[in-house]
């Protein structure tokens, strides 16, 4: 194909792009605002923090969203070229639909590799300083464990002696239920150092640790050795869970690294597993929703009406939307494994694409 044409091409595609994008960006904005306005009710928060929140949490949405802009960009771009008549123009030299195609799939995919590559960090950072805004202005509570390289933080309270104290923990197991060499800092309701605990194993269960082999030390007095010890906590195995980062806070770059890492202290990453594998085949998914749309679009003519092809493509949407939700669903719950939870969609939607293309020869076979 001539670079002119591609060129050519390769803007209209572009323009369709920004087009469809700015228009999801202002929907995107304002009812996030308002969702974050909701949110906050019954809260004083100032109008400049609840655009602050909407602010930082609009990349994510974007994001999120790319795949339907890709969609709608391409079946746009590729409407606008049919009713310029270009696109019969482009196809009395020779070139097909595919080949008129692939300057939109190669602009997609160098987005989605920008995004990947380059947009995921900075987002990360902004999704973290999101989530921080999100949980003093709003949810107005304090997390409660920390995971390093170095193992499990944990803050707790216990309640019916008045103290809150500082745990950590070089190994766990079973997501946070078991703790093994664990050592808990304990302060009084003045924040005052008052004793340390050291013990080799602890279970949590319903309101308090099961401990065992435990090395008591107050800071004034003697210290004393318990085999068993019972000790009060105001935190659950959720607490525990729902404190851990958020997969859209961590960077693609570091996301397998954290993934390995919450493996090996015996939490379950199914979760960031599904976020980098939803990373890693956005490419696919994007170039795959550009085919979708050219399939859609390549039996039009000028003089043809429109509303049937953007009624079956908002049609297909929606089950896509149904497909992605569903195959999410089984990823999530460990029925699929994540990589082929997050690869299924983009590979059905490649196959769905090369059986409309070629519908009018399987139609003459199967009559014949």
């Amino acid at each position: 194909m001539p670079s002119k044409l591609n060129f050519f091409l390769l803007k209209r595609f572009l323009y369709s792009f920004l087009i469809i994008l700015l228009i999801m960006a202002v929907l995107l904005f304002i009812g996030d605002f308002v969702e974050q306005l909701r949110k906050s009710s019954g809260n004083e928060i100032s109008l400049k923090i609840i655009f602050q929140l909407a602010l930082l949490n609009f990349p994510n949405l974007i994001i999120f969203t790319l795949p339907l802009i890709t969609f709608f960009g391409s079946l746009f771009a590729l409407l606008n070229l049919t009713r310029n008549s270009e696109k019969i123009i482009i196809g009395s030299v020779g070139i097909s639909n595919l080949k008129l195609t692939l300057p939109g799939v190669f602009l997609y995919l160098f987005i989605a590799i920008l995004f990947i590559a380059i947009a995921n960090p900075l987002i990360s950072i902004l999704d973290k300083k999101y989530s921080e805004m999100e949980y003093k202005y709003i949810d107005r509570v304090d997390k409660f464990a920390s995971i390093t390289k170095n193992g499990l933080w944990l803050k707790q309270d216990n309640i019916s002696k008045n103290i809150s104290s500082v745990l950590y923990a070089k190994n766990i197991k079973n997501q946070g239920k078991n703790l093994l060499d664990f050592m808990i800092l304990e302060y009084d309701s003045n924040g005052s150092f008052i004793g340390r605990l050291d013990g080799e194993t602890a279970l949590l269960k319903n309101g308090y640790w099961e401990m065992k082999e435990v090395q008591i030390t107050p800071k004034y007095g003697n210290a004393n050795f318990k085999n068993e010890l019972i000790y009060e906590t105001n935190i659950n195995p959720e607490d525990i869970t729902d404190s851990l980062s958020s997969p859209k806070s961590i960077s693609i770059w570091r996301l397998a690294k954290f993934i390995n890492f919450l493996e090996e202290l015996g939490y379950s990453a199914i979760d960031f597993k599904m976020h980098y594998y939803d990373l890693i085949f956005l490419p696919l998914y994007m170039c795959s929703l550009v085919f979708l749309a050219s399939s859609l679009t390549s039996k039009l003519k000028q003089n043809d009406k429109y509303a049937k092809t953007i009624i079956i493509s908002l049609i297909m949407i929606f089950v896509i939307y149904f497909l992605s939700n569903l195959f999410n669903a089984l990823g999530s719950t460990s029925q699929l494994k994540p990589i082929i939870a997050k690869c299924l969609l983009p590979s059905l939607i490649l196959i769905l694409s090369v059986l409309i293309f070629n519908y009018d020869k399987m139609k003459k076979t199967f009559l014949l």
